[in-house]
């Protein structure tokens, strides 16, 4: 199962953010962007998935993110999905953590 997260932040991620993080986090992985940068995923050197970051979107309803995600916090302005896909989560969770200090947000499991 993949695990799935979510970024809390004022600033939306954006590709350079991301490479900066996957730079980071995990120096001999790459970007890839689909659908015109709708979706963004590191790779690690062999290609193999750490971690898709979808576009951000404005949080609406305060309610469907306490119900949505662990400690969902109450000051921030976006929500991020993040997947990261089947296997150890170790290397894109910490990919996810450097994305949220680069942009100044937290993540959060998906529940």
């Amino acid at each position: 199962m993949p695990t799935e997260l979510v970024l809390f932040s004022d600033r939306a991620p954006t590709a350079d953010t991301l490479a900066r993080a996957a730079a980071d986090a995990h120096p001999d992985g790459s970007l890839l962007e689909f659908h015109d940068g709708l979706v963004r995923q590191v790779v690690d050197a062999q290609g193999r998935g750490l971690l898709s970051v979808w576009t951000s979107r404005p949080v609406v309803d305060r309610f469907h993110v306490a119900a949505s995600a662990a400690r969902a916090p109450q000051e921030f302005t976006l929500w991020t999905d993040l997947t990261i896909p089947f296997g150890d989560p170790t290397a894109g969770r910490a990919v996810a953590e450097q994305l949220a200090a680069l942009v100044g947000g937290v993540v959060r499991d998906r529940i």
